[in-house]
Order: structure tokens, then sequence, then C-alpha cells
């Protein structure tokens, strides 16, 4: 009796695993088919062909249907068009967009927290996360504004810096979380290291840097300092600042000697950002030739190169989205458009 059990339940077994083994077989053959089968939209309606104008220009114009009662409806003609807009728009930007995803601590985060149990809700959580990047829903930025942004209009005000570039920064490094830590050890919403952290403490004369004000008081002094220490090469003085917060002063100079070494103009991002590539270590030999003498870069070797390279394009990515939402604190740019207005 025994055996005929095992034997039954072997059965059973198998006819599980064979059912896991149809089942994808199943889906395969229906998307097959209907990726062969005509659209709903062709099966309905019969398209025109495209008509020329005249003979002489060839120029074409949109097509007609002969029957009103033919045509698409104008619900499912804006469906059509946002889909294409939506397609076309990812196509056109799929690296920036590959770039963001990958170096997107909050989805980043959201990623992590997967697990076989989640897994039926998976779309629930692909919404949330692409919710971010529609307009007006750019995280929870407003709550932040809501909370400090007095605080940061004022310090930036000083330094005139422009308070929504330090908004994208905090995004960036905190995602808005006053609490935030990372495994190294930076602490609060512009992620201050406890060595850097002990240093700003002394120099602007405050008792910590972990509280939020505080925090954002040293981290904008700290950003200012180095963006005035790239006034030299201009407009991209920002950019290179960002890549110093975020790997250390050092790192860019290294960049843009290897940069002036190739020939190219060191105090253009553009050119630079390549750079960081050529920055790891199993890039040697051009290293033998950059520093003859040590052989290394004279702030060492980084590996890990795409972490200021994305944290830049990260950054002034969310820079110009919230420009579209925030007025500026600068008086400067405020003229400016004011006399364009008047025009």
């Amino acid at each position: 009796m025994a055996s005929k059990k095992v034997i039954f339940s072997s059965k059973l077994l198998s006819l599980h695993n064979l059912f896991y083994f149809i089942i994808p077989i199943i889906f395969l053959i229906i998307v097959i088919y209907f990726s062969v089968k005509p659209s709903s939209i062709t099966d309905k309606f019969e398209l025109p062909d495209f008509k020329i104008k005249n003979t002489e220009d060839k120029s074409i114009i949109t097509p007609s249907f002969e029957k009103p009662e033919e045509k698409i409806s104008t619900a499912e003609n804006k469906k059509i068009e946002i889909n294409n807009y939506y397609v076309e728009n990812l196509l056109n930007n799929w690296d920036d967009l590959f770039e963001l995803f990958a170096f997107n601590p909050a989805y980043a985060q959201k990623v992590k927290t997967i697990d076989s149990a989640k897994l039926e809700n998976i779309s629930d959580l692909i919404n949330k996360t692409n919710d971010e990047f529609r307009p007006g829903r750019l995280g929870n930025v407003q709550k932040l504004v809501d909370e400090y942004g007095e605080i940061i209009k004022r310090e930036c005000n000083f330094y005139k810096l422009d308070w929504r570039l330090i908004l994208a920064m905090i995004r960036q490094e905190s995602y808005f979380n006053t609490e935030a830590v990372s495994h190294a050890g930076a602490f609060g919403l512009m992620q201050i290291m406890p060595r850097t952290g002990a240093g700003l403490q002394a120099e602007l004369k405050i008792d910590e840097t972990k509280t939020p004000e505080n925090n954002l008081i040293a981290g904008i002094y700290y950003f200012a300092n180095l963006s005035a220490t790239f006034d030299f090469v201009g407009e991209d003085k920002f950019k290179f600042a960002l890549a110093s917060y975020n790997a250390g002063l050092g790192r860019a100079i290294d960049a843009m000697t290897i940069t002036a070494y190739l020939g190219k103009e060191y105090t253009v991002w553009d050119n630079v950002k390549e750079s960081y590539k050529l920055l790891p270590s199993s890039n040697d030999s051009i290293h033998a030739l950059v520093w003859p003498n040590s052989k290394r870069p004279q702030y060492g070797a980084l590996n890990n190169w795409k972490e200021p390279y994305n944290y830049v394009n990260s950054i002034m990515f969310y820079y110009n989205e919230y420009k579209k939402l925030y007025e500026s604190n600068l008086t400067e740019e405020k003229i400016i458009k004011k006399k364009k207005k008047k025009k």
C-alpha cells in the first residue's frame, strides 16, 4: 500500500512538473499568434493610401477615410498619440533613462526589497517607480521644500547658488530622507562623511552637522567651496563641483590631467567626464604615460568611475526638472526673465 502511495505521489509530481513545462509553451504560442495576427484597428478599418498633393512638390498629405462612421474615435486617437509619444521618447533617450534607473537610489532600494512573496505585486511596484518620472511627481521634493525650503534658499542666496540645484543634490544623496545613513557612514540630507563633517563643524563653528538644518548649512557651504575652486572653467564649474562632491576633488584633478594629456580642453566637463573612464587600475598603461614617475594617478586609481559620471548626469536631469516646478532664488536670473517678457 505504501508503495502505491509513493507511485501515486511521484505521478502527481511529474504532472506538476509537466504543467510548468507546458504553460510557457502555450504562452509563447499565444504571443506568436497575436504578433502575427493583424491588429484590431487594421481588422476593423481599411487604411487608405497616402495621396500626393501635386506632381511638383510630391509632398504627402495625411490620409483620410471615405466614410466618417469608419473613423477611429477621438479617444482611440488620443491613446495612440500618447503611446507613440511615450515610445518615441523612450527610444530617443534610452541611454539617459538607463543611467538614471541604474543610478537611482530610490529605484535601487525598491528593487532590493523584492522577494518571491512580493512578486504578485510587481506591477504596483513598477507603477510607483514610474510615477517619479511624471511631471509634478518627482519624489518627495515638495515635502522637503515645505519644511526646509527657506533654509536652503537662505544659504544659497549667500553663496549665489541656485537652490534648485541643491534640491537635485539632496534627492540624489538622500532621497529627501533627513535620517539617511549610507553604508560608508555618510549621513543626513547632504550625506556628509563623518571626517568631512568634523572639519566643517570646526570651520563653521557649529555644534554638530547631523540635524537637518546644520546638515544643510554644512553641505551647501562645502559644495559652494568646491564650486568656487572651479570658477576658472566657466559654465561647467557646477558639474566639476558635483563630481568632486561625490568622488573627491583629487579624482576631478586626475581626470582633468588625463584630458589635458590627450590634447583635449580640460575645462569642458563633457571632455573630462570621459576621462573618468580611464581612472580604473586596468588602465595602468595610460597611467604610466600620464604620470611617468609614479605610474599611477596622483590621487589613486578609481575603479568605480561610473559613480561620479552618473551622479552628475542624474543631478543635472533633476535640476532641469525642478527648474520647471520652482522659481529661481537668484535675482540676476529674475531680472533677465523680466527683460525678456518686456520684449
